[in-house]
């Protein structure tokens, strides 16, 4: 009787682990990926590769460094049903020719995603409030901001500055073995943060729809 019970508790517990672990239709992401062109309203539309609006235009009306300010528009109808072109306001992101940019900040401002994996990697202005401003960006933007760098925890969607500090705190959570291996080194260890990223992503692969 007790052998029967853990055969199925083990069978249960093999079941709950593919479960979470399923990668039916998916390929691991490599450079090679092609994401398809689109605007991305969510998260959740990223990590399937499923961007909602596939007819749209980008309006550039300014260029910062690893930037883009830009409107984008979409082919609509209005209450007359005619049709027309609608600015999408917010969004997660989108992408173009296959580079992904992720909204952050500002409305309007999106910045190319440089890695993409369990932990991604991009240069932004951080803002006032890490958030989107409720007023015009432009009043907003002043000499207090600066680009500084940023990574993306894949599980959660959650954007994170990418100092050592949370860094650190973040594979403590989630890779034991990297944060002892960070954790012992004195010198130059902000300098490593990205290498260890790197490290990070190829041990947990991410995977996209085929």
């Amino acid at each position: 009787m007790i052998k029967r019970q853990i055969i199925v508790l083990l069978l249960l517990t093999g079941n709950f682990l593919f479960a979470q672990t399923d990668t039916t239709g998916k390929v691991r992401y490599t450079n090679n990926y092609i994401f398809k062109d689109g605007i991305y309203l969510t998260f959740d539309e990223f990590k399937n590769n499923a961007p909602s609006i596939t007819n749209y235009t980008v309006n550039r009306i300014g260029q910062l460094s690893n930037s883009n300010n830009v409107y984008l528009e979409y082919h609509c109808k209005d209450s007359a049903s005619k049709g027309k072109n609608c600015e999408v306001k917010e969004c997660w992101g989108y992408c173009k020719k296959g580079t992904v940019y992720i909204s952050h900040a500002y409305e309007g401002f999106y910045f190319k995603v440089m890695v993409i994996g369990a932990a991604c990697h991009f240069i932004a202005l951080s803002g006032f409030d890490q958030a989107h401003p409720t007023s015009e960006p432009f009043a907003q933007y002043g000499a207090g901001n600066e680009y500084i760098q940023y990574f993306l925890d894949f599980d959660s969607g959650e954007v994170i500055p990418f100092t050592y500090k949370k860094f650190v705190a973040f594979l403590k959570v989630k890779d034991d073995a990297l944060y002892k291996d960070l954790s012992i080194i004195k010198k130059n260890r902000r300098k490593l943060i990205f290498l260890f990223l790197l490290k990070y992503n190829e041990k947990h692969p991410v995977y996209f729809p085929r």
